[in-house]
């Protein structure tokens, strides 16, 4: 099978492509317009097409006709550019995605999407998150934070409309926070806004800058090993009942609070390098951390049966994730840019 993945550059594509290249079983061909979390990774089932997508239409239709499933990651993944810049990211992770879509439509090729857990927004009142029972509720908006899981809820709906008028086979992803090797984005200490909260913790412990707890960190949150996430693709791949259907993939048990989570973390660091942190964690709003126009929300676990009843069991808790992500970012070659 000929598997074409747009966006393999990413943290999520460079993982998915060195499990791919393990097993064996399938031709793969990346599409980015970086390869630098690829380094290490080659083999001869695989092959990098360095290209900017919003650039290259003609030839990611070209490249959609030869494959027989197509893997969408592109994506906006980061709060402080829905607040700021929410035009880029609806025009990226709307727009860009649904022309993917129609190149799948056109040439009759399956298309794995992958959308994000946010498209739940407020929702979880019974506890979890799931696919076919849970509400998928916005915020205002004047909060323009929800327009990316907004952009990727409109997204799903046109995607399994078109399955249900029988011109696309699909499969949609809802990620719960993956976490694991090449998770990187590491930025400054003391920096607000930017990345996700792994990056932020991870950067502070670098650098011995203050851990934020925006809101005071009492949001809850459930992380996922990435290679977990990549067992999971596929057998969704191999399944034929992952056809025309939406799964969350995630791992309910490792939820944990934002502030419970910074001094897990500061633990691990001390116990990964034998140096004790002395960060300070300081409580700042999320407007204050993010801009205007940020919204959070206390999120529940996901459901999971729906991928359990495929087969498919996370293998790997809190702390080996951590100290599998922290172990790659304590590598010199990968922190050294924030800390010259």
């Amino acid at each position: 099978m000929k598997l074409l993945i747009f966006g393999v550059g990413g943290f999520i594509g460079s993982n998915l492509v060195e499990h791919l290249i393990a097993e064996g079983e399938h031709e793969v061909i990346g599409i980015d317009q970086s390869d630098e979390k690829l380094a290490g990774i080659e083999g001869p089932n695989f092959t990098f097409v360095e290209a900017d997508i919003t650039k290259s239409h003609d030839l990611a239709d070209e490249m959609v006709s030869k494959a027989d499933v197509v893997v969408d990651l592109i994506a906006y993944a980061n709060p402080s550019i829905y607040v700021a810049t929410p035009i880029d990211v609806v025009q990226l992770n709307f727009f860009e995605n649904m022309k993917i879509a129609e190149y799948c439509i056109k040439h009759g090729k399956r298309l794995f999407q992958y959308s994000t857990s946010e498209v739940y927004g407020k929702a979880g009142r019974d506890g979890f998150y799931n696919e076919e029972t849970s509400d998928l509720i916005m915020g205002p908006v004047t909060k323009q934070r929800w327009i990316y899981a907004a952009g990727k809820q409109y997204l799903e709906r046109i995607i399994h409309a078109h399955g249900l008028r029988g011109d696309l086979e699909y499969t949609i992803v809802r990620p719960f926070n993956f976490v694991g090797p090449r998770f990187d984005y590491l930025v400054p200490a003391e920096t607000k806004g930017g990345p996700r909260v792994f990056a932020h913790f991870m950067s502070a412990l670098l650098t011995g800058g203050p851990m934020y707890l925006v809101d005071g960190g009492n949001q809850r949150r459930s992380f996922t090993h990435i290679q977990d996430t990549s067992e999971a693709f596929s057998i969704l791949l191999d399944h034929p009942q992952a056809i025309n259907q939406i799964f969350n993939i995630g791992n309910p048990a490792t939820d944990i609070s934002i502030k419970e989570l910074a001094i897990f973390m500061m633990e691990l660091y001390e116990e990964l390098t034998g140096k004790k942190p002395n960060n300070e964690l300081i409580e700042v709003s999320g407007e204050e951390f993010y801009g205007e126009g940020y919204e959070d929300m206390n999120r529940v676990p996901p459901d999971i049966s729906k991928l359990r009843s495929l087969g498919w069991e996370p293998k790997r808790g809190l702390r080996e994730t951590f100290s599998d992500a922290m172990r790659y970012n304590l590598d010199p070659a990968v922190h050294a840019s924030i800390l010259a």
